[in-house]
């Protein structure tokens, strides 16, 4: 049996109708959503799958429009509504980003915000059961999760999550009951020889380490075990999106049951990509392929457009550290530190800014010399070039996957040898980095950022037996 299907996630969909102004002399706003292109970016995935020989089918793992707006909402309906109607086989679900969790907004006459009202969450979840829990044949407790034959032999269960609430936001998990569901379905498909598949909106587990401190408000509570479990009951592949984040993890049960966490980035943000899945069950195999999303008339690739966008934020954060501690404070996203903490402490925060700003690779090379094994003529090149815009590729590493900065290159080399100059200082003063990271040491806090040493992220071919 082959089965082809298609994963899509955090469409953020925004509705033209929100824009009471010209919306094609409105400029981008500086986000990481590209909220002017991401009704192109839709359609152009669908129309993806539409022309597709092999499959019809996609599942599409949550925020379906960018803040619940209601003109997004009704038309992400009818474009699936209109996919199915030419034959497409959609399997959807909502996620935060559909339900009135915050404040959303259009733009007036004038370009300025105008306040606008959410739909109601059971309206939401109407408007989308025909393409998703309609096509079930057996939910749990509310209907959130469901299980639907998505093609012959392949079952795809859509996993709600339940949240407590935490110091940081409300920290997803998924409960005793809804693993025994879960369980007792993927038992009654192995005796029919079919394969599961699972999905949720949020990763269970983190793409990585710098993940899992910077979206620790995100976080699964016993995201490892659950996802063991999963593995254990043999279920192979798991779906997730919500990060942002183009990964592939491999996680091995105690008993060595092996799945496979496949998170996909956002269809409209950087980068914007989706999957194109192929299950054979003879061969024992599942080939994951990325498809990057390419939109005309943009003078340049939607993927460079959209990091345009998203780095527009993330490169200011070292200027604004030294120069404007306010607007550091209000960078989008908050990089997980509280604004009153950063503006209880601006003069330590402009000390730091000024700090970055100065280095190069020259004066970090200089910093970790007994670490990193290299020559001054290794380096030669790069001495003088600002060392802050590798951290800046660091981020935007920890987003599109696959680092390139092997252990080879002389961008690894020093940093790594900086960060085991660190941990030693750290070491001697007592200081417990693992706390301060999550259970993490500092190298394997910024390793993952540098080079990609697990599955390829874009393209993998994994053993599903």
């Amino acid at each position: 049996m082959v089965c082809n299907f298609y994963h899509i996630t955090d469409v953020h969909y925004y509705s033209k109708r929100n824009f009471k102004c010209d919306w094609r002399t409105f400029p981008q706003p500086n986000t990481q959503i590209c909220i002017l292109k991401s009704e192109e970016a839709f359609k152009k995935a669908l129309e993806t799958v539409e022309a597709d020989k092999d499959t019809n089918t996609v599942i599409i793992t949550g925020d379906l429009t960018n803040h619940g707006e209601s003109y997004s909402h009704e038309e992400v309906r009818d474009l699936l509504q209109d996919f199915t109607n030419r034959g497409g086989n959609p399997f959807v679900y909502t996620d935060n980003h559909d339900y009135p969790y915050f404040p959303i907004h259009g733009y007036d006459e004038n370009g300025g915000i105008l306040p606008m009202e959410h739909l109601p969450e059971e309206e939401v979840k109407k408007m989308y059961y025909p393409f998703g829990r309609g096509k079930a044949f057996d939910t749990y407790d509310d209907g959130t999760t469901y299980i639907a034959e998505i093609l012959p032999g392949l079952y795809h269960i859509a996993m709600g999550y339940d949240a407590e609430e935490r110091p940081s936001l409300h920290h997803p998990y998924f409960s005793d009951g809804l693993m025994e569901w879960v369980r007792n379905h993927v038992e009654k498909a192995k005796e029919k020889g079919a394969v599961v598949i699972c999905s949720t909106h949020r990763p269970v587990v983190p793409p990585s380490p710098a993940y899992a401190v910077v979206g620790k408000g995100h976080s699964f509570i016993d995201g490892e075990k659950r996802i063991k479990e999963l593995a254990d009951m043999g279920v192979r592949l798991f779906f997730s999106g919500h990060s942002h984040i183009q990964c592939m993890k491999e996680i091995v049960s105690e008993k060595g049951n092996r799945i496979y966490s496949v998170q996909t980035s956002s269809l409209a943000a950087f980068p914007p990509k989706f999957r194109k899945i192929t299950i054979d069950t003879e061969k024992g195999m599942a080939e994951i392929r990325t498809t990057n999303v390419e939109l005309p008339d943009l003078g340049m690739s939607f993927t460079e457009y959209s990091k345009k966008g998203f780095l527009g934020i993330i490169e200011k954060i070292p200027y604004n550290m030294e120069h404007d501690v306010e607007a550091f404070a209000n960078t989008q996203g908050g990089i997980s530190l509280p604004k009153d903490l950063i503006m209880k402490h601006p003069k330590t925060v402009m000390f730091l800014g000024r700090k970055l700003n100065g280095l190069t690779y020259g004066k970090v090379a200089k910093f970790s010399k007994k670490y990193h094994g290299l020559k001054k003529s290794d380096y030669a090149d790069k001495t003088d070039k600002k060392f802050v815009n590798l951290i800046l590729a660091l981020i935007s590493n920890l987003y599109c996957g696959n680092a390139p900065y092997s252990p080879d290159t002389v961008e690894y080399k020093i940093t790594m040898g900086s960060v085991r100059k660190i941990e030693k200082i750290l070491s001697v003063l007592r200081v417990d980095s693992k706390k301060l990271l999550g259970g993490y040491t500092l190298s394997d806090f910024i390793e993952p950022l540098l080079y990609n040493s697990g599955p390829d992220d874009d393209n993998a071919t994994v053993r599903i037996d």
